[in-house]
Formats: C-alpha cells, structure tokens, sequence
C-alpha cells in the first residue's frame, strides 16, 4: 500500500513530545512490512540561515503562501518537509512561554493543505493518516474540498488522537483566513461551541478514528475524559479503535545506549544499573547512598500527577527512598520540587529542563520510575523503565492501565496505584519497597519487565488490518 502520514512534528527533524516518537517510529515499522510510506511535516527551523534536508522537488501554494517540498528518505521512509519560512522559522513550534503563536490557525490549515496537495503533485496515496489536531483538517479538506480531492481520488482517510485535550480551538474570524468557507461552520462539522475546532472536524470526516491505547479508546467515550466530544465519539464508536504505541528500540535499548557507562541486559542488570547509579550520583548528588532511588522523567503538570507527587514528597523521602526529577512544567510545581531538594539535600534533586543523555541516565539508575498520571492515552516512560529493568509506579489509566501488571498479580512488571491521592502513592511506594528489599522476587519481576516486546511491528500490523479493511482488502 502507498501510505502516508501528516504529524505537526517527526523524529529527528522536530519534536516538543510523544507525537514526534510515534510519527517517527511508525512509519519506518509500516515501510519494513513492505508498504511504501510518506512522511509529511513543517519544514520547521530556528533561523532562515539553517539550511532543511533533502532535494527540493517543486513547491505548492495555499492561502497565498508557498512551500518548497524538501525530499529525502530517512530508515526506509520518504520525508517531505514543507519549507514555509514565513509561518515554520520560529523559535518553538507552537507557542512562546507567553501564549500559543497568533496565527496557529493558519499554521496548521495551510499544513494540512499544502501537504495534501503535495502528496498529489508527488503520485498520490491510498491511505492518508493525520495525526492531532494540527493534521485533523485533511480528512476534512479530503471529503469537502474539490481541489485537494481531484488530486488524491479514492483515498481513505485516518485520524489518530494521541490527547483528546488538545483541540485546536479558534475564533470564527480563523476560518476565513484558513480558507474554510463558512458552510462548514457547522455542529455537524467545524463549530465546536461557538468556536473552529480542527480537531472535531476531523473526528467527524475521516474514514477511521485511532487512538493510543485500547484503554485510552474506550475512556474517551465517557464525559471524565472525553473533553466534551465524547458524543461525537460515541456517534463514532464503530469507526474508532484503539492501537498501543510501540516504543523505538534503537533508541531506548539499555544494551546499546551511547549514555550509558555500562550498558546492560537482563544478564547483567544488577552491574549495569549500579555503574549508571554511580554516573547518576556524580552529576546530581543523589544515588551515592545504598538508598532505593526513584526517577521521574515528565512534564511537571496536574496531568502527569506532579501535584500527588508534591503532596507526598516528604511521605516519600521518610520512607527511604532518594528521589530524582528531571522536567519542566508549570511554575507552582517546579517551586515546590524546588522547595522538597532544599529541605533534602542528598535526598532529592530536582532538574528543571530537558536533558535527553540525563533521561537515558535516570530510566537506568533507577529503581522505580513513577508515573501517577490522571490520565495518559498511552505512555512512554513506563515502556522505557521496563525495558532498562526499572519497575514502573503509575495509576490504572489510559496506556498504563494496558502495559502495567502490579507485581501482587501473576506476571507483574510494576506497581498500579488503585486511587489518586497522595496517601494511597506512600503506600503503594511502602509495598515497591518490599519487594525492592528481596532480591529473588526483585531479579523475577525485572527480568518479566525486561523482556516485554514493546517494538512497533505488532501495533503496525494493526493499523496495516485497519488500512486494508478502509481499501476493501
């Protein structure tokens, strides 16, 4: 099949968060099945003088603005970087600590445009796969727009939703700027409130809807997480399905890791994650005792449990345990992560920034990873713990809830929280440490951890069953 997939962000040539790992991983699983496989994303750059990747193959224009079409293949997959000076030059790819960028509407409509019309000017596909709500009016534009629609007939449209929560939310005054006639400022297509939302009108025209975990799938039909679309959901709910993320194996391999002093298997757990402890201990203060060492690697936010974790710091240091945290996030966490490392010196560090050779160096130091999200579509950080023989702490939600068996069950690989607060998160840290302090059930429970298969090949013959029942195969 010819397939091709939209994403706001792609690894390696951009990313701010898990979007850009899927759109960089899932591809290349789908060209190694033999599938031929686009890739199309903002030429985003920080300066006009930083040259994009790739051949220049023609341009195709939209709204009144141009983007040349930079091509070249990365791991079996042909890339195409819109390069929009204008609207991609920018110091971050989507706000400013400020606020979002004014013209985001018109960032991401004429994204879904240009990439459309240059999915035809390249020999058209058969499978057009956009990703959140900065893609989401492709399948729009493909169901409603002649121009677009000439160029790529007979294709099927796919929306995945990797966070319900963000939409794409703008005034009506955006749609005549994003070239959307007023017909489609409607409550059964792009009128969301009183407000454009990219994201409802791609829920409402693609030919398939996707999410990021079977859990997450099913926890958006209800009004606790269906951010107020859970009606258009379960108006969909025989279109809608939910497919696990896989986890990039080249990149997070304990066996290979380039940030690793020793790098290690399920053989050799015990030296590798002490050497790492030991590089750890050197860079931030903390791991140099024999104390249990948790890590955290996220977005400091109510979402990920950043509050519940501030809640029970002191709960948790009295317990034993060392803790580090690298992330940033909103402003009162960080304070108060701030404030837990100086009443702890030794205890607890605390890095507010982001620093991929340190999260390499966390998820293989520790002995827990804690993840106490509110709600999580899918999750990579519990992935990678288990994968670097780091037993996972995380609430029963979302992906979590579908890649987590608490170590009192048959196959446990970790430990699921059974409420959030911060009382039940001591005591769910109380029973880790038990197991923690014996070392046969620990070397049983890791070496379980170690060998789940989180590659992309399974998740990709999924959605390969899903385009072939969208073409009739």
């Amino acid at each position: 099949m010819r397939i091709a997939h939209l994403a706001s962000e792609v690894v390696p040539f951009s990313k701010t968060g898990g979007l850009a790992d899927v759109a960089g991983a899932l591809p290349p699983a789908l060209a190694a099945l033999g599938h031929e496989v686009t890739v199309v994303v903002p030429g985003h750059r920080l300066t006009l003088k930083e040259a994009l990747p790739g051949e220049a193959r023609g341009e195709v224009s939209a709204l009144g603005l141009s983007a040349r079409l930079n091509v070249l293949t990365h791991r079996g997959v042909r890339a195409v970087l819109l390069d929009c000076p204008a609207l991609y030059v920018r110091p971050a790819l989507y706000s400013l600590p400020d606020g979002d960028f004014p013209d985001n509407a018109v960032r991401f409509a004429f994204f879904a445009r240009a990439a459309l019309l240059a999915l035809a000017k390249l020999g058209g596909v058969e499978i057009v796969h956009a990703h959140d709500w900065q893609a989401a009016l492709a399948p729009l534009l493909l169901r409603h727009n002649g121009e677009v629609r000439f160029g790529l007939q007979g294709a099927r449209t796919v929306l995945t939703v990797h966070n319900l929560a963000y939409q794409g939310l703008f005034p009506p005054w955006a749609l005549e700027a994003c070239g959307l006639p007023r017909e489609l400022f409607t409550m059964d297509l792009l009128e969301f409130y009183g407000q454009v939302s990219f994201l409802k009108g791609g829920l409402v025209s693609a030919d398939a809807l996707t999410t990021v975990s079977p859990t997450y799938a099913r926890e958006i039909l209800t009004p606790a997480f269906g951010c107020r679309l859970d009606g258009i959901l379960a108006g969909r709910r025989d279109k809608l399905f939910g497919i696990l993320n896989g986890l990039d194996l080249e990149e997070w391999d304990p066996g290979r890791d380039p940030y690793l002093e020793l790098p290690y298997g399920p053989d050799d757990v015990e030296e590798g994650k002490r050497a790492a402890r030991e590089l750890l201990a050197t860079e931030t203060g903390v791991g140099q005792s024999r104390r249990p060492l948790l890590g955290m690697v996220s977005r400091l936010a109510e979402q990920k449990g950043a509050d519940l974790l501030a809640a029970a710091l002191d709960d948790v240091v009295s317990l034993g345990f060392e803790l580090v945290v690298l992330g940033t996030g909103e402003r009162r966490y960080e304070e108060a992560m701030r404030a837990a490392e100086a009443a702890h010196p030794g205890r607890v560090a605390v890095l507010t920034r982001f620093d991929e050779r340190l999260a390499h160096r966390i998820y293989a130091a520790s002995d827990l990873f804690l993840m106490p999200s509110r709600y999580e579509p899918c999750g990579l950080g519990q992935m990678i713990a288990m994968r670097y023989g780091t037993l996972p702490v995380v609430t029963r939600t979302g992906g979590l809830a579908d890649t987590v068996v608490d170590a009192s069950q048959e196959g446990g690989t970790g430990f699921v929280l059974e409420e959030l607060s911060p009382a039940e998160l001591a005591t769910t840290l109380s029973r880790a440490l038990k197991l923690l302090a014996n070392p046969t059930r620990l070397a049983e429970v890791r070496e379980r951890a170690m060998e789940r298969d989180f590659s992309w090949k399974a998740s990709a013959r999924e959605y390969v069953k899903l385009y072939e029942m969208l073409l009739g195969g």
